[in-house]
């Protein structure tokens, strides 16, 4: 089985038209980071030729140029100046673009903008969109796993402290006091997407006050943390995309919230003129937004017990017998009673 979970399809959840007039589009991709860090930005990117192909069956020519690294400081004017020349829609593949993308939006009205994860939506123009997953559902799961094979502490490490990074850790630590109630749990934001030797500090500071599983939800930064659970000898958790190519001795799982699909969804919807005006479109576990995908060469000598339990937590979660909470508080896990967590 090359996934513990599978992803349902969420176009098909969520409606994408099927037929579309023959067309020409232009569109914008800006992630936080590089197409090709086989992370967050990247996710992003293959939601745009996912799109491409998609649209190209229904007879709708489609294009999209990007531009890589972008800074909050920079985006705006980017966004715009791709805005001026035609480009629509543009979509921003980074939470801390939210304000910049909304102020191109103000300024071309007749421009699609979107959004990743930031989920705000005061004073939003009717022209802007948010997408997004329950990223604390599929990071709660990880954590669980985390917490099951863990001698007593976890550690995570994450780009910033903003409530979408927040709510995956945090969704992290809950899975791992989920487990096991009497587990230490840390928590390191190392301001950056893509500074390696941070990440790889944060990472082996957690490991050694005993941490023997390290989650990482960052961008390219992330291969630092890997690098020290790699020297360590200890686990390690990726996100975004399934990277246990960059360590396979080390990355037990890849936690994965199928933003490819998301960006899919989001473009096909805006180039047929069916994004519903003021939505923010958030997708879970239940709509096929969220899984596991393990790095076979260790996940299958963890006990059949461990294996069971998890999917029993990700199908729990599924049902909506098992609810997550949004946590945007650093540390806020730590105040959850678990009791409240179980479906009345």
């Amino acid at each position: 089985m090359n996934r513990i979970l599978g992803v349902t399809s969420i176009i098909a959840a969520l409606g994408i038209g099927s037929t579309a007039n023959a067309a020409e589009i232009k569109a914008a991709f800006l992630p936080c980071g590089q197409i090709n860090d086989h992370s967050w930005s990247e996710s992003g990117y293959l939601g745009m030729k996912l799109a491409k192909e998609a649209l190209a069956a229904q007879g709708v020519k489609f294009e999209f140029d990007y531009t890589e690294s972008q800074q909050p400081a920079q985006v705006e004017a980017a966004a715009r100046d791709y805005a001026s020349r035609g480009y629509n829609p543009i979509v921003l593949h980074c939470a801390t673009f939210r304000d910049a993308a909304v102020n191109a939006a103000k300024a071309f009205p007749n421009t699609k903008f979107m959004v990743a994860t930031a989920s705000d939506s005061a004073d939003v123009p009717k022209n802007f969109w948010f997408y997004d997953g329950a990223q604390q559902e599929a990071s709660f799961v990880a954590g669980y796993l985390a917490g099951l094979v863990s001698k007593g502490h976890v550690g995570a490490v994450g780009a910033f402290e903003f409530p979408a990074l927040v709510r995956q850790i945090e969704g992290f630590r809950l899975g791992a006091r989920y487990a096991n109630p009497n587990i230490k749990s840390y928590a390191t934001y190392i301001n950056s997407w893509d500074d390696a030797g941070k990440a790889k500090e944060a990472a082996q500071a957690q490991i050694d006050s005993g941490a023997d599983v390290i989650f990482a939800a960052t961008d390219q930064a992330a291969r630092g943390a890997f690098t020290a659970a790699e020297n360590s000898g200890v686990y390690a958790i990726a996100s975004y995309s399934d990277q246990a190519s960059l360590a396979p001795k080390t990355i037990l799982v890849s936690v994965l919230y199928d933003y490819p699909g998301l960006v899919k969804m989001m473009v096909v919807n805006a180039a047929l003129d069916k994004l519903v005006p003021g939505k923010a479109y958030q997708v879970g576990i239940a709509g096929g937004v969220g899984e596991l995908a393990p790095n076979q060469a260790l996940y299958r000598s963890l006990p059949d017990e461990v294996k069971r339990k998890v999917t029993a937590v990700f199908e729990a979660i599924k049902r909506g017998t098992l609810r997550v909470p949004l946590i945007i508080k650093a540390n806020g896990s730590a105040e959850i009673d678990l009791a409240t967590l179980s479906a009345k």
